[in-house]
């Protein structure tokens, strides 16, 4: 039976994350480390500045990544993991990737079930109803079209991280709040984080 998730949700720092997963999963977690919102960049550094954080935070990092392997594979390797850390990126193409590799079902599934969910900038974002808000900030075109820019549904707000414009500027923040009046937002500061645990939202340091 489906379980209220787990989630930590970052805009930029990974600081929060051992106070979040330990209790959880104990130290020495093994992350499943998913890469996938950055495959269409050339410059990946801060997925080895990640990986690295999270290796100095005494976790097993082990890269998890749809593109590379079959659903049944990956389907698999959630069931050998602690936790998921979902990496930023291209939010439009990390989105469209787990609907055409079929990864974005087990996910859901896994984390729905218990297995806590670490979701930075692009990896909080989907998390939410609809990334349709972040086609200021993230260049749809960059990735293949979607037929739905439907979330993964596990929050009901959209967030928007780099909230003070520390990625492509304050004025894309600006407009994006303007034109996406109509849509429930939530503007992540990179020093902050939200914790999703037992069915209570909490906005903390990050």
């Amino acid at each position: 039976m489906p379980s209220t998730p787990d989630l930590l949700l970052l805009s930029r720092w990974l600081t929060p994350v051992p106070g979040f997963l330990v209790p959880l999963v104990g130290r020495g977690a093994r992350i499943g480390y998913v890469p996938t919102a950055s495959s269409i960049y050339p410059d990946q550094a801060w997925l080895e500045l990640d990986r690295a954080s999270l290796e100095a935070q005494g976790f097993d990092v082990v890269d998890v990544d749809p593109e590379q392997v079959s659903t049944a594979t990956f389907t698999r390797a959630l069931g050998e993991i602690d936790a998921i850390f979902v990496a930023g990126g291209n939010v439009f193409h990390l989105l469209g990737a787990l609907r055409r590799t079929g990864a974005d079902r087990p996910l859901v599934h896994a984390v729905e079930h218990g297995l806590p969910y670490i979701g930075a900038s692009a990896g909080a974002c989907i998390t939410g109803p609809d990334i349709a808000p972040l086609a200021l900030l993230d260049d749809p075109a960059e990735a293949e079209p979607l037929d739905s820019t439907e979330g993964l549904g596990f929050i009901g707000v959209t967030i928007v991280p780099h909230a003070e414009g520390t990625v492509g500027g304050r004025e894309r923040i600006d407009r994006t709040r303007e034109q996406f009046a109509d849509h429930p937002l939530h503007f992540l500061r990179d020093d902050e984080a939200i914790v999703v645990s037992g069915g209570i939202t909490r906005v903390i340091p990050g």
